[in-house]
């Protein structure tokens, strides 16, 4: 077989595509001439290095796509946790409404002792007289009804109002201190509204008027009918602030001298 049959042979020869008779008669011919054993020594060395850098290749790129993966996902999860954080922040994060005497305001109602639907007593709100209704509460029972004065702050604005200021909450601490000897209920509010709110009006949900009761009284006050329960003064200030929960680390020095940056809205005996 000659060698330029041989050296074309080469290629199948190495790959293993040659058949068997081939492969005897080529064995035959590189056993006995130096050249084309060269040739086939150098064809045989050069493929495990052309492979060995193809696979170099391709797991570069392995690489470089599961590098730019992790990045693209890092980057998602990232963009992800700041989106969330700041949504939260902005809808919990708290701006105090100045006082508007117009429309902030507080108002005097009666509650009794009187049975619910259930049977049970407990203190329920009171109607003017001349609006009230018959109904279960109403009911004659044994003994006399106990009645208390209440007040509780409303907010009534028009829509014009609300566009403007935004509010969207309400907050309220209270606290009962000694000041000169004497017992005195100190009662701090302030209506808020959010970053959230401020960026993105809300739909008008809004109901008015909003009424709330506020921290005027103890906890204790509503779970008994407190036959003995005597009117205190209390002290209703509103104090612009967006965080009150900050007040209850105070002490009651600290608590009562609030009211020097806050407005005195309404004060008395109840």
């Amino acid at each position: 077989m000659k060698c330029c049959i041989v050296i074309d042979l080469l290629p199948g020869y190495i790959d293993g595509m040659t058949s068997e008779e081939t492969n005897e008669e080529i064995e035959k011919h590189l056993n006995g001439c130096s050249s084309c054993s060269a040739v086939y020594r150098q064809m045989s060395a050069g493929i495990p290095n052309e492979i060995t850098a193809e696979r170099r290749d391709i797991d570069f790129l392995k690489k470089l796509r599961e590098r730019m993966h992790r990045k693209y996902v890092a980057v998602a999860l990232s963009t992800c946790v700041i989106l969330i954080g700041s949504t939260v922040f902005l809808k919990n994060y708290n701006i105090p409404v100045s006082y508007d005497p117009d429309c902030m305001t507080t108002e005097l109602y009666e509650i009794a002792y009187v049975p619910n639907h259930l049977g049970l007593r407990e203190w329920q709100y009171q109607p003017p007289a001349d609006t009230q209704t018959p109904n279960a509460a109403d009911t004659p029972d044994s003994g006399e009804t106990l009645t208390q004065e209440q007040i509780r702050f409303v907010l009534n604005m028009s829509s014009e109002k609300q566009k403007s200021l935004k509010i969207n909450n309400f907050i309220s601490k209270g606290r009962t201190i000694r000041r000169d000897g004497k017992a005195i209920r100190v009662v701090y509010y302030c209506y808020t509204k959010t970053m959230w709110n401020n960026l993105f009006p809300n739909d008008g949900s809004f109901m008015n008027p909003l009424i709330s009761k506020g921290d005027v009284f103890e906890e204790t006050f509503h779970r008994n009918a407190n036959a003995g329960y005597q009117p205190k003064v209390r002290e209703i200030y509103y104090l612009p602030m967006g965080n009150m929960n900050k007040l209850e680390r105070l002490s009651d020095e600290e608590f009562d001298a609030q009211k020097e940056d806050a407005v005195l809205v309404w004060s008395g005996v109840i």
